[in-house]
């Protein structure tokens, strides 16, 4: 009897046992040792000299690498460069590391770098970033040279932004970078498609070391709405450019991981300075006093943003702390639009499929009704948003800047100053000497002091002349599964996914 209960108590505590352990096991997920990244657009193309738009560099920055690194703090150390060495003002010898292998096998040499050089000048988005470079040359296998044009201070903040990322010079001449990748970087592209799901491998070959998940997947998901429900089921491991809204869902979820830092970026509306109603200076003034900022980063952002008083972010050098900003004062805005004598003040503005931005588009439609305003809301598909943006067709839109490299000249060569009007970055297609002067002066002295007194004053010209209305400096919201660990937050918004690696 005594042996028939001690055989019922044995079974029922393994009963007790197994039921636990039910209870506590996790499930696993479908990714398996893959990584699944989504962003809100689809990359314009793969090609990391083309444009200087988010989700491309998001993507192709996994692909490639460049010769400087930008660390956190700030400071550049070498990446494909072993070292380098100025010998005057205008000239920089780099020497390359050796062994460093592309993803078809080929090693990276001086040649490669070479090409890339010359490439970036016929592309749009990396052209502007090398305008100083006068000509690259080959001084032996793994060493070149850089000479300038004239001195440049933000060279190496330049030459660390993935948008001027080194291509392999025989697979770049016989194949289309836009759908094609293939660099030096922790992943190499497995399948493209349409570019709604880019999928990746790891390089095993990877000179940083080997990455330790077996890949990742780039998915396009517009609806921030339908990324979060991704993020909550499993079916992706992290999701980019969350709105404030979500992130009070992603806390509350005891399986995911809330980042929401602050970016080096700027939200604001380009207008375009070549057409009615926005070729008047008085008028483009009165927007920034009709729009109530506070209100949409208290309504929409919940605080996860800051109201901006300079198309420079705050965290990046340069930023003229001092700059007054537009307070919101409709009698003032009403003011302006009277002395401007604009007779047809309606206008459309075109926004990219973003929910979020399309809410800060209608905040700021009620707003200017106020002034007799009608402003119409256009929504455009990411691809045709910049080509048209790019070609000047457009009146005014709505969109948003990061500063990669970290300094001044990035946010006001590229966007404002007169050699950039069109694709390079200057949407507004705004032209004034003074400003350029100002900009281009701060571009060749080394002084970092001389080079603030340049921004603060290119920063003042630019508020007076009201090409843009700047709004406000977001936090960038990401939602990431507690499996994924060694995710690397960087302000610029382009992460690098070489130490990413899951925990189950």
């Amino acid at each position: 009897m005594k042996k028939i209960s001690y055989l019922l108590l044995v079974i029922l505590s393994l009963f007790i046992v197994a039921c636990g352990g039910e209870k506590k096991e996790k499930k696993a997920s479908p990714n398996g040792n893959t990584v699944v990244i989504a962003q809100g657009a689809k990359p314009k193309s793969l090609d990391p000299h083309m444009y200087n738009e988010i989700p491309g560099l998001a993507v192709s920055r996994q692909f490639y690498n460049t010769l400087f690194n930008r660390e956190k703090d700030g400071s550049i150390t070498p990446e494909l460069a072993e070292s380098y060495e100025y010998a005057s003002e205008t000239e920089l010898n780099v020497v390359l590391k050796k062994g460093i292998k592309f993803h078809d096998g080929s090693e990276l040499t001086a040649d490669d770098v070479v090409y890339s050089f010359e490439r970036m000048k016929d592309k749009p988005g990396a052209s502007i970033m090398i305008a100083e470079i006068d000509k690259v040359e080959k001084t032996g296998d793994y060493s070149i040279k850089i000479m300038l044009k004239n001195a440049s201070a933000p060279l190496l903040f330049n030459l660390a932004h993935p948008i001027t990322s080194i291509v392999s010079k025989k697979y770049a001449e016989a194949n289309d970078l836009s759908t094609t990748a293939m660099g030096t970087g922790a992943y190499k592209l497995k399948s493209y498609g349409d570019g709604e799901k880019i999928e990746m491998e790891s390089f095993k070959e990877y000179f940083a070391g080997t990455p330790k998940v077996d890949g990742i997947v780039f998915r396009s998901i517009p609806e921030d709405t339908s990324r979060l429900a991704a993020l909550e089921t499993g079916e992706v491991d992290i999701v980019y450019g969350m709105s404030a809204i979500s992130t009070q869902t992603i806390e509350a979820n005891e399986a995911l991981d809330l980042i929401s830092e602050p970016t080096t970026s700027t939200e604001y509306i380009t207008l375009n300075t070549e057409k009615a109603p926005f070729n008047n200076k008085e008028f483009r003034l009165a927007l920034n006093y009709a729009i109530d900022k506070k209100s949409i980063v208290d309504s929409i952002y919940l605080g996860r943003a800051k109201v901006a008083k300079s198309i420079v972010n705050p965290s990046v050098f340069g930023y003229y702390e001092d700059i007054e900003g537009f307070e919101f004062n409709l009698d003032k805005a009403k003011e302006l639009v009277a002395k401007s004598g604009v007779e047809n003040k309606d206008f459309s503005l075109y926004v990219n499929d973003n929910p979020v931005r399309l809410q800060v588009a209608q905040i700021i439609q009620a707003n200017l009704r106020e002034l007799g305003i009608e402003m119409k809301i256009e929504t455009l598909e990411w691809g045709t948003y910049l080509s048209k943006t790019g070609e000047g067709d457009f009146q005014a839109y709505l969109g948003g800047w990061v500063s990669g490299t970290s300094d001044a000249d990035i946010v006001l060569y590229p966007l404002l100053d007169s050699k950039s009007i069109g694709f390079a970055g200057n949407r507004a297609r705004y032209s004034n000497p003074e400003f350029d002067a100002e900009v281009e002066a701060a571009r060749v002295v080394l002084s970092p002091e001389a080079r603030k007194e340049h921004y603060k004053k290119a920063q003042i010209i630019a508020q007076e002349d009201s090409p843009l209305v700047v709004l406000f400096n977001r936090n960038e919201n990401i939602g990431i599964n507690k499996r994924v660990k060694g995710f690397d937050y960087d302000a610029t918004t382009m992460h690098k996914l070489g130490n990413l690696e899951i925990n189950e």
